[in-house]
């Protein structure tokens, strides 16, 4: 079976939803092969390479809160983090423009360190705090999940893998995709947001049922 997973860094529900998703995948039966495709999903194109507000700042801003209320309005997501068991400091969080971190990802897709790469992207944004508009921090990142530093740099001066990162957000347009994290199934059954792992569980079990039934017909 294959699982599509569209989502973006910047994002504290795609951190929340990837994680219960990858506990639904330890509990799955012995031997149940499951192919998971991340692809990537930029919420804002067009945010600056180069500024990284504060989140809560950003968010009083945008709407006209004050900070109190803004923090006040972002608790919840903090609270559904800690539920899940998942560290997060999102009221440190820095807004960023998050192209180049996908190209990265289809990088270490290629050297067999992609799910540490996403790994090391969350925790910078949601747990340290740092800008991924920093070139430091995203080398940093970078080499925690295993990449070396030179072959970082030269994806970062160059245009590798920006046709990839093109290629998922026009499939995720074609499908209809309009939010992050989206978990699609088979290309069939999908499960959007933060959901929790019964969610999953429910998904896969009818996904299961439909090749079952199919693989009988042709028997």
């Amino acid at each position: 079976m294959k699982v599509e997973i569209w989502s973006d860094i910047v994002c504290p529900f795609c951190y929340i939803g990837k994680h219960t998703f990858s506990e639904f995948l330890k509990e799955l039966p012995e031997g149940e092969d499951i192919e998971v495709i991340n692809r990537s999903y930029e919420l804002n194109p067009m945010a600056s390479r180069t500024e990284s507000e504060n989140s809560v700042r950003s968010l009083a801003d945008k709407y006209g809160f004050s900070l109190e209320e803004a923090k006040q309005r972002m608790e919840g997501v903090q609270m559904m983090a800690e539920r899940n068991g998942l560290e997060m400091n999102i009221f440190e969080t820095r807004g960023a423009n998050t192209h180049d971190l996908h190209r990265l990802i289809h990088l270490a897709r290629e050297k067999g360190r992609e799910e540490e790469m996403i790994e090391a992207l969350f925790k910078a944004h949601f747990v340290k705090g740092l800008s991924l508009n920093d070139r430091d921090s995203i080398t940093s990142a970078a080499v925690e999940a295993g990449i070396d530093e030179k072959e970082t740099a030269e994806l970062l001066d160059s245009e590798q893998h920006h046709d990839s990162v093109v290629s998922d957000r026009k499939k995720a347009e074609a499908l209809g995709i309009r939010g992050v994290p989206h978990f699609l199934f088979d290309g069939k059954y999908a499960v959007s947001g933060a959901q929790p792992k019964e969610a999953f569980q429910n998904i896969y079990s009818k996904a299961r049922q439909k090749q079952q039934r199919t693989e009988r017909k042709t028997e």
